[in-house]
C-alpha cells in the first residue's frame, strides 16, 4: 500500500510525501561505522554513504522529496546526530549524485524537482513510547543482526512498542542476520510470542522437519504472506570467522527477512480466541467431574 501511494504521487510537486525509516538497537560502532570511518579516509563519511545507497530508491520514486533514517539504541553516539545530505535523483545531474549541504545551491535544487533530502539522526535510548514522542513514526523499522533468541539482550520493550503502539496501521519491518539458522530462530521465537502472525513456508516446513529441498539462493516471497526470508543480495562478501568455533565462519547481514509485524487487532483477535477456548475447556472439565461417578 505505501508503495502504491508513493508511485501515485511520483511527479507531483504539490504532494511530494517523506519517508522514516528507524534503525532500532543501532549503535555508533556498527552502524555509524565507529573508529573504523577514522582510519579509512574513503569512508570517512558515513552519512553520504547512505545517501548514496539511497539515490536508487529515490530516483524510482520521485514522490519521495525527503528519506528520514532515524538511528535509536543506547550506544548510539552520545552527542545526537543531525546530518543532511541531498541526493541528485535527476539523470542529467552533476557527476556528484550526493550534495553534503554546503554547496550554496543545494537548498535551491532540493525544489526543482531533481532531488532529495537525505536527513540522518540519532538517538541514544532505549526504542520506547518516550523516544517515539521525539520522534516522527515510522514507515519502516529495520534491526540489523539483533540476536532475538539472545538471552543477554531484552527486545520486548522495542517490539511492543511496534506492535502495539500504533493504533492506525500494521508496521513493516526488515531484518538481517549473519547466519541462515539465527534467522529461523528469530523468526521461530517472533512467531512464538505473537510479533508475526505467520512463519514464511520456506522456515515452516524446516521447522516441521518436512523434506523440502529448497535453492538457497531463491527467497521465499508469497503474495498471500505476511512475512518474507531469503538470501540479502546486498551483503558484504567478506567473510568472517566467529570468535567461538574455528570453523564457524559468516558473512555480515547475509540473510534477510521481514514483512508485517501484528497488529493491535490481531492481537486483540487471538488474545479473545484464547480466553474462549480456555472457557471451553474448563467447562468440559467441569462436565467431566459432575459426570465421573467416582467423584459423585
Amino acid at each position: 500500500m505505501r508503495q502504491s501511494d508513493l508511485e501515485t504521487t511520483s511527479g507531483e510537486q504539490q504532494s511530494k510525501k517523506s519517508l522514516t525509516v528507524h534503525i532500532i538497537g543501532a549503535s555508533e560502532e556498527a552502524e555509524l561505522w565507529g573508529e573504523f570511518k577514522l582510519s579509512h579516509a574513503s569512508c570517512k563519511d558515513v552519512y553520504s554513504a547512505y545517501a548514496d545507497a539511497l539515490i536508487e530508491l529515490a530516483s524510482t520514486y520521485n514522490g519521495i522529496s525527503t528519506i528520514n533514517l532515524i538511528f535509536v539504541g543506547p550506544n548510539c553516539p552520545s552527542k545526537d546526530v543531525h546530518e543532511v545530505r541531498i541526493i541528485q535523483t535527476d539523470k542529467d545531474a552533476n557527476e556528484h549524485d550526493v550534495d553534503d549541504g554546503s554547496h550554496k545551491n543545494a537548498k535551491k535544487r532540493k525544489y526543482e524537482g531533481s532531488s532529495c533530502e537525505v536527513v540522518i539522526q540519532s538517538h541514544r535510548s532505549n526504542y520506547d513510547k518516550e523516544v517515539l514522542n521525539k520522534i516522527p513514526m515510522p514507515d519502516l523499522v529495520v534491526f540489523f543482526n539483533p540476536g532475538f533468541t539472545c538471552q543477554d539482550y531484552k527486545w520486548s520493550e522495542a517490539l511492543d512498542v511496534c506492535t502495539k503502539g500504533n493504533t492506525a496501521r500494521r508496521i513493516p519491518f526488515l531484518i538481517t542476520t549473519n547466519t541462515e539458522m539465527e534467522a529461523i530462530s528469530d523468526l521461530q521465537w517472533l512467531h512464538q510470542y505473537e510479533y508475526i502472525d505467520e512463519l514464511p513456508a520456506m522456515v515452516a516446513d524446516i521447522v516441521n522437519d518436512d523434506i523440502v529441498d529448497h535453492d538457497a539462493d531463491i527467497a521465499d516471497y508469497s503474495d498471500t504472506d505476511n512475512v518474507f526470508f531469503g538470501e540479502n543480495q546486498n551483503s558484504g562478501s567478506r567473510v568472517r570467522q566467529s570468535g567461538n568455533m574455528a570453523n564457524d565462519l559468516f558473512v555480515k547481514n547475509r540473510w534477510i527477512y521481514g514483512g508485517l509485524f501484528s497488529g493491535n487487532e490481531q492481537i486483540e483477535e487471538k488474545s479473545e480466541k484464547k480466553s474462549i477456548e480456555k472457557k471451553k475447556k474448563s467447562k468440559l472439565s467441569s462436565k467431566k467431574k459432575k459426570s465421573n461417578a467416582a467423584l459423585m
